[in-house]
C-alpha cells in the first residue's frame, strides 16, 4: 500500500498533493484487485486533517456516493490513468515552453535577413511626369540692380531661349521699375521656364512660352480673394511674440496696438495669461498675401479689464470706425504720439537756447529721440500736404486733419513707399522714418500739431483727446446686428489658443476681381 504524506501548505503543493498523490495511492490498490484497498485509501485520505481542501471536497464526494464500487476493474483503469497522464503530459509541455533558448538558436533569432530590392530609374518616372504636363513653381523678390538672367539663375533656371528674349528694352524698364515686387517663375520637369509673373497686389505682369523658343508678354488683372481668418492668442512671455507665433499679421498687430495704446500701457500692462481674440480679413492671390489686411473685431483681456472693438462701416459715411458694443467710439481723434515707443529729449517750449546756434528761439514742437529707421505714424487719418526737403526740417511731411487741425513730422531719414502730395493717409499708417536730416545733433523726430496753422503744445492734445463721435439713430440699429454677430464669434473662439496649436479654419473666401 502506498504511504500517504501530510499535504504541503503552499497552494502548488495542495495542487501536486491532489494530483499525484491522490492517483498513485488509488492506482497501487487497483493493481493490487482490492476494492477495499481503494476505499482505505480514499477513507484516509478523508481522514487526512491536513490534506488540500480540493482534493477533500473531491474525495467526500466520491465516497458518499460510492461510485468506485459501482465500476468493472478496468472501467476504473481509466478513468484513474486517463487524468493523471494528461497531468504528466501537460506538466512536460510546460516544461518545454519555458526551457530557455540555446545560443544557436539565439544567434538564427539575431541575425538580420538582408534582401537586395531593385531601384526603378527615374528615367520613365519623369517622362510619365512630364507627359501630364507637370509644372515646378518658385519664387524670389526683385532686388535693385537685377537683370532677368541674374533673377532667373538666383532661382537656379538656365533657359538660353527664355533670356535672348527677355533681352527686350521695353522688359528691360518693367524690371527696373519692379524693385520689391514678387517674381514667380513656372518651369517644366527640364527646368525650361514656362512662365515668369511680376506680381503687385492683383496686378501682374506675364512673360509666357507660347511656343517653341516663341514667347509673348502681356499685363493682367488677377483673382483676389478675401479670407477671413480667426485668431485666440493667450500672452506668454511676450504679447508680440504670441501674436506671431499664432500668425496673426504684423499690420493687424500694429492696428490692435494703436486702438488701444491711449487706455492700455502694451509694456506695463499686458502680462502672460492676458487673451486676445482677433478676427480679420486678409486679401490673397493664389493663396499668397498681398499684405492688404483689415481688423474685424478685437477684444483683449488684459490687467483684470476687457477692451473690444468692433469695426462697423456706416451706409451715410461710407467709412468705417472703431465701436464699443454699445455702439461707442473706440478710436480716438489723435494716437498720444508719432512713435509707438516715446522718450521725449525737447519739450514744446516758447523760449529755449537753440542746441546747434545758441541763441534763444521757440521750440514750437516736441522732439522724440530714437534710432534712425524707427517707424514714424501718422497720429491721425488726412491728407498729405507736404513732402520732401525742408531747410533746417530736413525730410519732412505735412498732414493735414481737417479744416481745423494739421501736424508735421521733421527731420525723417526717408519717407515709407507711396508717400506723395494729395495721398490720403489712416491713423497710425507709417509715413517715414527717423533720422538726423537737417539741423538735428542726433537721430530724432520732430513733432508739431497745429491748430489753424499754428503751433500748439502737442501733449496738451493728447491729454484732451477726443474721441470719434459715436453712433446713432439708423446707423446704431444696423450695428447692433453687426456688432451681435461679431460678439459671438469672439466668444467662440474662448476655448482655442492659435499661438499653442494649428489655427481655426478660415471662413470661405470671396473671389473678387480687383476694379
Amino acid at each position: 500500500m502506498a504511504s500517504l504524506t501530510p499535504c504541503d501548505q503552499s497552494p502548488s503543493g495542495q495542487v501536486g498533493w491532489a494530483a499525484t498523490g491522490l492517483a498513485l495511492a488509488v492506482a497501487e490498490a487497483v493493481a493490487c484487485g482490492s476494492e477495499r484497498g481503494v476505499l482505505e485509501v480514499m477513507d484516509g485520505l478523508w481522514r487526512c486533517k491536513k490534506g488540500c481542501k480540493k482534493g477533500q471536497s473531491i474525495l467526500k464526494g466520491w465516497a458518499k456516493d460510492r461510485i468506485l464500487l459501482v465500476m468493472s476493474p478496468r472501467a476504473l483503469k481509466t478513468w484513474l490513468f486517463a487524468p493523471a497522464a494528461f497531468g504528466f503530459l501537460m506538466a512536460a509541455m510546460t516544461a518545454l515552453g519555458l526551457a530557455p533558448v540555446s545560443e544557436a538558436e539565439s544567434r538564427i533569432l539575431d541575425s538580420p535577413v538582408r534582401t537586395d530590392i531593385a531601384v526603378p530609374s527615374l528615367g520613365p518616372q519623369l517622362q510619365a511626369l512630364a507627359a501630364h504636363g507637370l509644372e515646378l513653381s518658385r519664387e524670389d523678390e526683385v532686388r535693385a540692380g537685377d537683370s532677368f538672367e541674374r533673377l532667373l539663375g538666383r532661382m537656379g533656371i538656365e533657359d538660353r531661349q527664355a533670356e535672348k528674349a527677355l533681352q527686350n528694352r521695353a522688359y528691360s524698364k518693367v524690371l527696373r521699375t519692379a524693385q520689391g515686387r514678387t517674381a514667380v517663375v513656372q518651369t517644366d520637369l527640364n527646368n525650361r521656364l514656362l512662365r515668369l509673373q511680376l506680381l503687385q497686389g492683383g496686378d501682374a505682369w506675364i512673360f509666357e512660352r507660347v511656343g517653341e523658343g516663341q514667347f509673348e508678354a502681356r499685363n493682367a488683372q488677377l483673382l483676389v480673394e478675401t479670407r477671413t481668418e480667426h485668431r485666440s492668442v493667450e500672452v506668454g512671455q511676450s504679447f508680440f511674440g504670441a501674436m506671431d507665433q499664432a500668425n496673426v499679421p504684423s499690420a493687424v498687430t500694429d492696428e490692435i496696438v494703436t486702438l488701444f495704446e491711449s487706455d492700455l500701457d502694451f509694456r506695463r500692462q499686458v502680462k502672460a495669461g492676458d487673451k486676445v481674440r482677433v478676427i480679420y480679413q486678409a486679401k490673397q492671390v493664389d493663396g499668397r498675401d498681398l499684405g492688404d489686411y483689415r481688423l474685424i473685431a478685437v477684444r483683449f483681456e488684459a490687467s483684470g479689464q476687457t477692451y473690444e472693438a468692433l469695426y462697423f462701416e456706416s451706409e451715410a459715411v461710407k467709412r468705417g470706425n472703431f465701436y464699443d458694443a454699445e455702439g461707442k467710439s473706440v478710436k480716438r481723434g489723435f494716437l498720444a504720439a508719432p512713435l509707438r515707443y516715446t522718450r521725449i529729449s525737447s519739450s514744446f517750449s516758447r523760449y529755449r537756447l537753440h542746441p546747434l546756434f545758441g541763441d534763444p528761439r521757440a521750440h514750437q514742437g516736441v522732439d522724440y529721440a530714437a534710432p534712425v529707421g524707427t517707424p514714424v505714424r501718422a497720429v491721425a487719418d488726412g491728407e498729405v500736404t507736404a513732402v520732401g526737403r525742408n531747410g533746417g526740417y530736413g525730410n519732412a511731411i505735412g498732414i493735414q486733419h481737417n479744416q481745423r487741425y494739421s501736424t508735421y513730422y521733421a527731420h525723417l531719414s526717408r519717407f515709407a513707399p507711396g508717400i506723395k502730395h494729395g495721398r490720403s493717409v489712416r491713423m497710425g499708417e507709417v509715413i517715414g522714418y527717423v533720422g538726423t536730416t537737417g539741423w538735428a545733433t542726433g537721430p530724432h523726430l520732430h513733432y508739431e500739431f497745429r491748430v489753424h496753422g499754428r503751433s500748439i503744445d502737442p501733449t496738451k492734445i493728447a491729454k484732451e483727446n477726443p474721441q470719434v463721435p459715436s453712433l446713432s439713430g439708423p446707423d446704431l440699429v444696423q450695428f447692433t446686428t453687426v456688432a451681435a454677430d461679431l460678439r459671438k464669434r469672439l466668444s467662440l473662439l474662448d476655448s482655442v489658443n492659435t499661438a499653442a496649436g494649428p489655427s481655426l479654419p478660415s471662413a470661405k473666401p470671396n473671389k473678387t476681381a480687383k476694379p
